[in-house]
């Protein structure tokens, strides 16, 4: 579906940027329904939100930056992440928010039993198991991976309480339920019609297109985005550039290393068929009489 346009030629914003995403799910309301349309549960009265909520353990460690979190009034946590590009760590970053998660929620001298449900979601506008060591296309194009521990021998999951979704709004594999299609389809950019809850969101997203300092704010950040990529693709390309020059030098010098003891062992070869040895050892340390004595016997460029 073509890119809808605001007024002066300005895009209308997309879900997809990470600043829309969470300016959409602040809300309480909004953002529990996501969760019960993902995980399918009802899920009990948020008493937290946040947006851009850095969650940190302690100095020295890394610290990172969730796009929505939120704590319902038993306790249990979510992390929500927008993904428009395929950065090929997405299983590591869930990870690492799950361990921050817990780290943080877990207080000095609290029982690990004052843990609850973790959940992290990543909305990925792409196929979050392409690419990933192992899996073939036949294990791709699902709508949605859902991922807890399981244990090997029995086949059963681990009651650890993590719990991580991973949708591809890209996909068209598996069953879900026709909220979370109708989302995905909205992620991916399809045209969709009939769905309350993407009607919502649209009409919160014209709500704050509609205000002229928010709009500053997320051109801000989107061309601040587009600096960052431009800088990190400038980067890799010289560091290629670099390396690849390194790799030719390396090369190259293994060729000539490779092409010196063809000719030193076809020198060796025909001073011996010529009854000449004794001639060896005055050719391997005078770079002159080398030079001569390949030119004589007519191996590689000669003298």
């Amino acid at each position: 579906m073509a890119q809808e346009k605001l007024t002066l030629g300005i895009e209308r914003p997309r879900i997809t940027s990470g600043f829309v995403f969470k300016s959409v799910f602040e809300d309480e309301t909004r953002c529990r329904r996501l969760l019960e349309i993902v995980l399918g549960v009802a899920i009990a009265e948020l008493r937290v939100v946040h947006t851009e909520h850095e969650l940190h353990v302690h100095q020295g460690s890394r610290a990172g930056r969730v796009d929505v979190f939120a704590r319902d009034t038993d306790g249990n946590e979510y992390d929500v992440e927008i993904q428009a590009r395929h950065l090929g760590n997405e299983w590591l970053r869930v990870r690492h928010y799950q361990a921050l998660m817990d780290a943080v929620r877990l207080r000095r001298g609290e029982p690990v039993n004052a843990l609850r449900l973790c959940v992290v979601i990543f909305v990925c506008d792409f196929d979050p198991l392409v690419g990933v060591p192992g899996v073939g296309p036949k294990e791709c194009g699902y709508r949605r991976y859902d991922c807890r521990m399981v244990c090997e021998q029995t086949g059963c999951a681990v009651p650890d309480g993590r719990v991580a979704v991973l949708l591809n709004a890209r996909g068209t594999r598996g069953e879900v339920s026709d909220d979370l299609a109708d989302f995905l389809r909205y992620v991916g950019g399809q045209q969709v019609d009939g769905s309350d809850f993407v009607d919502d969101i649209r009409r919160r997203i014209d709500e704050l297109a509609s205000d002229e300092a928010w709009m500053g704010e997320y051109m801000n950040f989107e061309d601040e985005l587009r600096a960052e990529r431009l800088y990190g693709e400038r980067k890799g390309r010289a560091d290629g550039l670099v390396k690849g020059r390194e790799e030719g030098r390396k090369e190259g010098r293994k060729e000539g290393e490779a092409l010196a003891a063809e000719r030193n062992a076809a020198l060796a070869r025909a001073l011996t068929d010529a009854g000449r040895a004794d001639e060896l050892v005055a050719a391997m340390t005078d770079p002159a009489t080398y030079g001569r004595l390949l030119g004589e016997f007519g191996i590689g460029e000669g003298a």
